[in-house]
């Protein structure tokens, strides 16, 4: 089943656990022995595999200044946050915290916001939004503000907006959109403005439309048009500064088309087609410039599949696929380069494993196993490199628990 956006998630959601059921035992050594137990109705398997676990600390070391950076290799539990919430977005603030804000509780909008302190692991509430919404985006602007916008409400659709001050802990209003949406994109571009583009509002139903936040003046402008009407898309800002959009649903159907935006003429542009047409993926901008797109949902079911965008030629090239196909997963950069792809949902149901994308080889590794099967959820990376995953739908329902991968 894929689910999806419009209105709420289906209350109907699987009751498996898609994954396998992991025993690590630790020696004294920095080898590893994993004992694997896959169960199906009706056979059982036991694999063993012996491997080499390392973790990575990087120092460095400045006349006023001492920071360290980690390559993780396995999840921890951390401390859940007050509410149970999907749909929500978080932002690592510049002060090492993070911010949770709306989202979804069991056909409930939310306007909380809560805050999770990276060097204590504790979670405390902050000043509400004016507004409930989820399925909004959230973007750090230039004056360490943190604009929310749009998103799905009480009265519906939402066009408004409003700015979160982290040294107040307070919400203020600020200029509405023009048009609503929600299930769209909010990319900061280099010259400090807002681009919001695309979603879904039930009136125009799948949006062209994009538009520019100005922090100096509070107020949006319209900008030129998408070629094609999306939502559930990915937008990713090139090294050039364009913002590359792929993917998407619209009324036609699964999108795979791309288009890229140029900041210095507001006009969009056709770019290469992605092979398959996906919604629901990830999209993740690489340390060679390239982006990677994972995963997803097309007419053909739950996507295993990932390709690569070269920004130098504007066309897509087949990389290697992951073990398991998934649809509204996360992806987060590691600190040294690697992708990291955790939790989603597929056709045998909600997902607690992860996998790794080697840049260098285009080939996927098994990652440890989340301690919670979830999907809807959000991944953050921390200052330091460990990843902070929140919420999201689990077996027993919506989730307030968040985990590391340290």
């Amino acid at each position: 089943m894929v689910y999806y956006f419009v209105y709420e998630v289906p209350r109907t959601v699987a009751t498996t656990i898609a994954s396998t059921t992991t025993t690590t035992k630790t020696t004294s050594t920095t080898s590893t022995s994993r004992t694997t137990t896959t169960k199906t109705a009706s056979t059982i398997t036991t694999t063993k595999t012996t491997s080499t676990i390392t973790t990575t600390k990087t120092t460095s070391t400045t006349p006023s200044t001492s920071t360290t950076t980690y390559i993780p290799s396995r999840w921890l539990n951390t401390s859940s946050m007050n509410s149970p919430r999907y749909g929500h977005t978080v932002t690592v603030l510049r002060n090492e915290k993070v911010l949770i804000v709306g989202g979804y509780f069991y056909s409930v909008s939310m306007f909380s916001a809560e805050l999770y302190d990276s060097s204590t692991g504790r979670w405390a509430k902050t000043g509400n939004m004016s507004t409930l919404r989820y399925y909004h985006t959230a973007s750090m602007l230039n004056n360490g503000r943190v604009l929310v916008a749009g998103g799905f409400d009480s009265n519906g659709y939402s066009r408004s907006a409003e700015l979160y001050n982290s040294s107040t802990g307070i919400w203020t209003t600020t200029g509405n959109m023009s048009t609503a949406r929600y299930a769209h994109t909010a990319s900061v571009l280099a010259n400090g403005k807002v681009l919001a583009v695309g979603g879904y509002n039930g009136l125009d139903y799948y949006l062209t439309s994009a538009e520019l936040y100005d922090p100096s003046t509070g107020r949006w402008t319209n900008t030129g048009n998408m070629n094609t009407g999306r939502y559930a898309q990915t937008a990713s800002i090139l090294t050039n500064g364009k913002v590359l959009v792929s993917g998407g649903y619209n009324s036609v159907g699964y999108v795979n088309s791309a288009e890229l935006y140029d900041p210095s003429t507001g006009v969009w542009t056709k770019t290469g087609n992605m092979a398959i047409a996906r919604y629901l993926h990830t999209a993740s901008l690489l340390t060679n410039g390239k982006v990677l797109v994972v995963g997803g949902y097309a007419s053909i079911g739950y996507l295993n599949s990932a390709e690569l965008y070269d920004p130098s030629t504007g066309l897509w090239t087949r990389t290697g696929g992951m073990s398991t196909a998934r649809q509204v997963h996360t992806a987060s950069i590691l600190a040294n380069g690697q992708v990291i792809v955790a939790g989603g949902s597929s056709s045998v149901g909600i997902l607690n494993s992860a996998e790794l994308y080697d840049t260098l080889t285009g080939l996927w590794t098994r990652a440890g196993n989340m301690t919670i099967a979830r999907y809807f959820h959000v991944a953050s990376v921390l200052t330091d490199g460990r990843i902070l995953v929140t919420g999201g739908i689990g077996v027993s329902g919506d989730l307030n628990s968040a985990e590391l991968y340290v």
